[in-house]
């Protein structure tokens, strides 16, 4: 066992192929088994061999043209390959992170009527400024963005002065899956007194709000 971890650590060092390794590896055990044959002891033997270093370095010295250029070409197919396998996790990942439009028309839970009746509740809410109902029906992640100074900002961008609502447009429901997770994304107009105004509307697989966005 101490022979073999010695030559191991002396052909991991060369920089030539496997298979040249693999020649070298079974050259130095045959001749310390020779010589282990003869009388020394393996720890004799390795004290006499020297440093696995120096023995590395003189191996390579010693190496062929041809078995250098085909550890250099080896060493440029390896980095390629590893270029390559970074480039096409890096594609798999943004892959993952675009939004990809998901079909929901079968899925009963995501019914026109079931959908709509969440819109208008949200809608609601938001005319009444009611943001703790708000977030009491909304995913965790955006709980803490529903409340009066941020809504209240947004809406005094579209108008300071809505006025009373008066309609609600139809509601167009599609499916988007992004990062391995369905929305159901909404889209409605509403009509108020001062201002019109187009809400964006996404909920999670749970028809929790997971999304909201006016303008």
């Amino acid at each position: 066992m101490e022979a073999e971890k010695y030559v191991n650590s002396i052909v991991k060092k060369i920089k030539c192929t496997n298979a040249r390794k693999k020649e070298i590896k079974t050259q130095l055990l045959s001749d310390i088994a020779m010589r282990h044959e003869s009388g020394e002891s393996v720890e004799e033997i390795m004290e006499s061999m020297g440093a696995a270093e120096e023995i590395a370095e003189a191996f390579e010295q010693n190496l062929s043209k041809a078995d250098k250029k085909a550890y250099k070409r080896r060493r440029i197919l390896m980095t390629i390959g590893s270029i390559v396998l970074v480039l096409f996790l890096l594609c798999r990942y943004v892959w993952w992170l675009i939004p990809k439009a998901a079909d929901i028309g079968g899925d009963t839970r995501f019914s026109q009527e079931k959908v709509t009746i969440e819109v208008e509740k949200v809608i609601e809410l938001l005319d009444e400024n009611d943001y703790e109902s708000l977030q009491e029906i909304a995913a965790e992640e955006i709980r803490a963005m529903l409340n009066q100074e941020t809504i209240g900002g947004v809406k005094d961008v579209i108008s300071t002065d809505w006025g009373e609502r008066q309609s609600i447009g139809n509601v167009y429901i599609g499916g988007v899956k992004q990062k391995g997770k369905l929305l159901i994304v909404t889209q409605v107009d509403a009509v108020y007194e001062n201002a019109s105004v187009v809400y964006t509307i996404s909920f999670d697989e749970n028809m929790k709000l997971a999304g909201l966005y006016m303008r």
